[in-house]
């Protein structure tokens, strides 16, 4: 009974030990880059026509491993995704038909360097203007 009680203890204080390690451990500032082209992997995103559709394409090098997330404006993550180091080229629709008014924001990063991409989604009923002519006289 003793033995079970001190292993208890000591598995107690370990773990007690090993989450104010982790909640010490400062995270890395990663550098933003500029024009959506990072050192290792190049970004082009665009909205399908009509529709709430954004298409993300990504170039990287092989080697790299990119991580692609999705994020709502409280910053949950909505969408993660790893891509290997074998993978090149990537493009992904994120469709948004079904998501609520608001920002979003699309991050995708190798852990040292950060491209953000702001998405403001607001679909309001759109009110019709009245038609407007043009009249010429001579």
């Amino acid at each position: 009974m003793k033995n079970v009680k001190r292993m208890l203890v000591v598995a107690l204080c370990g773990m007690m030990m090993s989450a104010s390690v982790e909640a010490g451990t400062p995270t890395k500032e990663m550098r933003e880059c500029k024009n959506n082209d990072c050192g290792t992997f190049q970004v082009g995103m665009y909205r399908v026509q009509n529709t709430l559709n954004m298409k993300l394409i990504l170039y990287k090098e092989a080697g790299e491993v990119v991580t692609v997330r999705l994020r709502n404006q409280k910053g949950e993550v909505l969408h993660e995704e790893v891509l290997g180091k074998k993978m090149q080229k990537y493009a992904r629709p994120f469709n948004f038909s079904d998501s609520q008014d608001g920002r979003y924001t699309l991050e995708i990063s190798n852990g040292e360097e950060i491209v953000r991409k702001d998405i403001k989604l607001s679909t309001k009923d759109i009110v019709e203007t009245p038609a407007r002519t043009l009249v010429a006289v001579n």
